[in-house]
């Protein structure tokens, strides 16, 4: 089991840096036009996806595990909102050219190949069309004990400081660049203002808490946050299509 593995057995709707009150709290001050067509990449269970939907937004959410869209189906049925769910990967998505208003991710693009996923994003946005990407960043140089024990729990070769991500939206084409609410992360990472959030139709597998692997990466995700979160931080990186 890997990190990905334990995010679709738990069923877990906000597994992001900030949580579910981030996605809140960054939609209030970048609200998007009810009617505006978005594009959310690595969707999960679709929380974020049923929230604009419920918001009158025209989303399109893809996900590359089928796991995760059968939990993000079911979700969007308990909310009586419509989204138009797609199996795909963020680094060669299944959309013509020119198609969103919104592409939206949250700690999707730091566990794939950067350059050619944020390429993906520009291609599908229409011009003008704006990039909404909150994800991990380092905040000062990773020790190489510290890179290893990162690299082998999350999958993640790289992971970007805040100049090397703004250099990166500007490498695929995205003009008026930025971050917003650069933050440190927690050490409980996703969870830790979600107390005020929580998630009404979380699906757990049935055999989660027998399951030892499970457990396993649970405990390592708590033991590496807990350690190494001086290293590490997080925000909203921006971009527009011109």
């Amino acid at each position: 089991m890997n990190y990905q593995d334990m995010l679709a057995k738990q069923g877990a709707g906000s597994a992001h840096p900030g949580g579910f009150a981030a996605t809140v709290e960054f939609l209030s001050h970048f609200p998007i036009r009810r009617g505006s067509r978005v594009l959310e990449v690595g969707c999960g269970t679709g929380r974020t996806a049923c929230y604009l939907a419920g918001k009158g937004c025209d989303v399109t959410a893809v996900d590359i595990r089928p796991a995760m869209l059968e939990k993000a189906r079911k979700r969007a049925e308990f909310e009586r909102v419509q989204v138009h769910w797609v199996e795909g990967d963020a680094c060669a998505l299944p959309f013509a050219a020119n198609q969103f208003d919104v592409v939206l991710l949250e700690s999707v693009t730091v566990f794939v190949d950067p350059e050619r996923a944020l390429s993906e994003y520009h291609r599908v946005l229409r011009i003008g069309g704006c990039l909404h990407d909150r994800e991990m960043m380092a905040v000062k140089r990773f020790p190489k004990k510290v890179a290893e024990a990162i690299r082998k729990l999350y999958g993640v070769k790289w992971v970007p400081n805040l100049e090397e991500w703004l250099a990166l939206l500007r490498q695929a084409d995205f003009r008026e660049v930025g971050v917003w609410k650069p933050t440190a992360v927690p050490a409980d990472l996703a969870m830790a203002s979600d107390w005020a959030y929580p998630d009404p139709f979380l699906q757990m597998d049935e055999d989660l808490q027998r399951d030892p692997r499970f457990r396993y990466m649970l405990e390592r995700n708590a033991r590496i946050m807990t350690r190494y979160a001086e290293y590490l931080g997080y925000g909203v990186f921006l971009g527009t299509k011109r």
